[in-house]
């Protein structure tokens, strides 16, 4: 994620982790994850997945899609 600290001279760039869920896809808790952090953080600049997991049922479906990811934003001054 060094790449976004890059496009905007003399920013500084902070790194969150959350984990992110979906019953659909990997994807789709990828999304989850950023919307909602986009929620109470301003200028998330990128994201990278760093794992991700999911919960079989009895059935052994997979049944939730879960991702652990980092996300980078501007510190704004």
């Amino acid at each position: 994620m060094s790449e976004q600290q890059d496009t905007i001279p003399g920013a500084v760039v902070r790194i969150t982790e959350v984990v992110g869920s979906s019953p659909d896809s990997f994807s789709a808790a990828v999304r989850n994850a950023v919307k909602a952090a986009s929620q109470t953080v301003r200028g998330i600049r990128g994201v990278e997945v760093i794992g991700s997991n999911a919960d079989v049922d009895e059935n052994g479906d997979l049944s939730l899609y879960k991702v652990h990811c980092k996300i980078a934003f501007v510190v704004e001054r």
